[in-house]
């Protein structure tokens, strides 16, 4: 089955009928519709087709049971938007998707019973062209999930994987990350190795880095999921990697680098940001913090001075002091005379290199939190 079968069958309809069709899978993606000059069309068609899903906000209509459950031609009316008329399409109790035309007519008088019949017809026709869909948007793929959770996965040697993580902001999470789901299996999925997966309530995608898609290209689609979805959506890369879970840690770090709803990015582009996010993550049950450092930090909480932010300005410049003290605005004899000041006041030594290893980590992992 191709697409060029439903999109025939669409384009018949809407001559049957009189008016625009669009044929949906079950998750509400836009897997065909007619394109016959002339006949009445509104803004929620027009953003179903570039969006390749209905908008969110008019989901509820496609997810309803009973219409689902139905064999019957349905009127849906919504304020703002031109009349449709739907029918489903069913094999066996399996919901397999929806037909749906528009009838500007529909919520004035009664459709004409011909129009009625070609609907229901289109539905009996749809039915092995629907069944015989990948049923990439409904089913996961058990190799994407294997590639992304099992650390003994085995993958060609020298093969390189990418994995992309997101993130959605939703007061229905589950909904919309299997829509997101389903909207990156039907753009990223039909290659070998390639599938997106819920882990943990988030939506992550892996797929062999040879297929050759840019980050504005996965930036597009996020746009796109935004438009859709109605809601804020991160995207994150990791990898290549060979270890496709190493990817995927990688993507997570990187996504959480990420504000809600910013550009897609790599996880090469906030590799240094990110480990020091983790890092001090990890180490933020331990105290990293030598006591003079401790007395340090809480002089300068208490009295409103700046040891601190002196000592970090000094390691951050390899111990410059002209520079250090230009950093911080400061004459380098006032800089000097705090550095001195942190010996006096806390025995603070800056003389030992592992010290200052581990005043460094302790100042600006803190500072990073």
């Amino acid at each position: 089955m191709t697409t060029v079968d439903l999109s025939v069958l669409a384009d018949a309809t809407a001559a049957a009928v009189g008016g625009a069709v669009s044929v949906m899978d079950p998750a509400g993606y836009v897997v065909a519709y007619s394109s016959l000059p002339g006949q009445p069309i509104d803004d929620v068609r027009r953003d179903g087709i570039l969006g390749k899903q209905v908008p969110a906000e008019y989901m509820a209509h496609h997810t309803d049971e009973e219409f689902r459950r139905s064999s019957t031609v349905r009127i849906v009316a919504v304020a703002g938007v031109l009349p449709r008329l739907a029918v489903p399409v069913t094999s066996g109790g399996e919901y397999l998707g929806s037909i749906w035309c528009i009838v500007p007519t529909a919520a004035v008088s009664p459709p004409e019973p011909a129009a009625m019949a070609a609907l229901l017809r289109a539905a009996a026709e749809a039915i092995p062209l629907l069944s015989q869909r990948p049923q990439a948007v409904g089913v996961e793929k058990p190799r994407a999930r294997e590639l992304l959770t099992d650390p003994a996965a085995v993958t060609p040697d020298g093969q390189l994987y990418t994995v992309l993580a997101t993130r959605v902001q939703s007061d229905r999470p589950d909904a919309a990350a299997s829509r997101l789901r389903g909207m990156l299996d039907l753009t990223f999925g039909q290659q070998l190795d390639s599938g997106a997966v819920v882990i943990d309530g988030a939506v992550f995608l892996v797929m062999r880095s040879e297929i050759p898609i840019t980050v504005d290209e996965f930036e597009h689609v996020r746009r796109r999921a935004v438009s859709a979805l109605g809601i804020p959506v991160t995207f994150a890369l990791g990898g290549p990697d060979e270890r496709p879970m190493t990817a995927r840690v990688h993507a997570q770090w990187a996504l959480d680098a990420c504000e809600d709803g910013a550009p897609t990015i790599m996880f090469e582009d906030v590799r240094v940001q990110s480990a020091l996010r983790r890092a001090g993550a990890v180490l933020s049950e331990v105290s990293l913090a030598l006591p003079a450092v401790e007395r340090m930090l809480s002089c300068d909480a208490s009295e409103g001075t700046e040891y601190a932010a002196t000592v970090l300005a000094l390691l951050a410049h390899e111990s410059n002091v002209a520079a250090a003290a230009a950093s911080l605005y400061l004459h380098p004899n006032t800089f000097r005379y705090r550095l001195r000041r942190t010996k006096e006041l806390f025995g603070l030594d800056l003389d030992d290199a592992d010290t200052r290893l581990l005043v460094w980590m302790s100042l600006r992992l803190r500072a990073g939190r």
